[in-house]
């Protein structure tokens, strides 16, 4: 095994803002929430049986090379200072998720047999299982692309390459940032052409704007969705996961833009209050990352 058990409250964790297309839904103060395909997973295991489910039905639709972005638990931190050990600290957490995953995935028709894991880049933590049928590269770096590339496309390419949680920045994925890991010219087109050939199939992110917690959540073959949390009514135990409302629905990934006006259109989002009731948020949600999980 190459993971470590891991602990830790699986809702806490920050995560920076992804790039996307138009909103086609929302929620407004008049109507009732956006329906939702799939509701946000509030524990790991809840998550990695959508994982699961969405990897299947993607590889039954004859979608062979998948991405796939999986909120970590955060362990030994707290959400002001999420992964102080960095990288392998966050392998510490996702390997477990990977393997509970990838034991259901087996289980479908034309992906059975035994899976070894292997390392890539110890220092970049790197991983890759494989079996002869499928193979699932864990943390894939712009340095070890050409390795994804030739099992992905190599004379025996098991029939489905799966990547999660890519450490790559091709640029425009935060805020419009041009630049990109892969390099430039003919040389980055060519690797941003390879990269786009793996269809995100499941994608839970995690992300602050404004002070509200935002989710983006998209289970194969559903629409994106955009989920934020609301307060729990009184009594309610206080280390349940925080209630979320589904406010928009997306053919595509959203950006941190069209993120921001939907919760602009929605009068009880932290972005419309005034900045001393939104210091005020942002004072209390400090004070309660800085006690740690409970």
């Amino acid at each position: 095994m190459l993971h470590q058990h891991c602990q830790g409250r699986f809702h806490h964790q920050l995560k920076r803002s992804n790039a996307a297309r138009t909103v086609i839904v929302r929620a407004s103060s008049s109507k009732p929430a956006v329906q939702q395909a799939i509701s946000v997973p509030t524990q790991a295991e809840a998550q990695c049986a959508q994982a699961a489910q969405a990897i299947e039905a993607a590889f039954r639709a004859g979608i062979k090379r998948q991405r796939v972005e999986l909120l970590l638990p955060l362990i030994g931190a707290t959400d002001l200072d999420d992964w102080p050990g960095g990288v392998r600290q966050q392998f510490k957490a996702v390997s477990p998720l990977v393997e509970q995953i990838l034991r259901a995935v087996k289980q479908g028709e034309g992906l059975q047999g035994p899976m070894s894991a292997e390392i890539w880049d110890d220092g970049d933590a790197v991983a890759c299982w494989r079996s002869d049928k499928m193979a699932c590269v864990v943390f894939p770096t712009a340095s070890t692309l050409d390795r994804l590339r030739k099992l992905a496309e190599g004379p025996d390419a098991p029939s489905l390459v799966i990547i999660v949680n890519p450490q790559w920045e091709a640029g425009g994925w935060s805020k419009g940032n041009p630049l990109s890991d892969f390099g430039i010219g003919p040389w980055r087109a060519a690797k941003e052409a390879f990269v786009a050939t793996f269809e995100p199939t499941y994608w839970l992110r995690q992300q602050r704007v404004y002070g509200d917690v935002v989710r983006v959540l998209r289970g194969y073959p559903h629409a994106w969705q955009v989920h934020v949390d609301v307060a729990r009514a009184p009594g309610t135990r206080a280390n349940l996961a925080p209630a979320s409302e589904c406010i928009a629905v997306t053919p595509a990934l959203p950006s941190y833009a069209e993120i921001e006006a939907t919760l602009r259109a929605r009068p009880s989002s932290s972005i419309n209050k005034s900045v001393s009731q939104r210091l005020q948020e942002e004072w209390e949600f400090n004070r309660k990352s800085l006690d740690g999980p409970k």
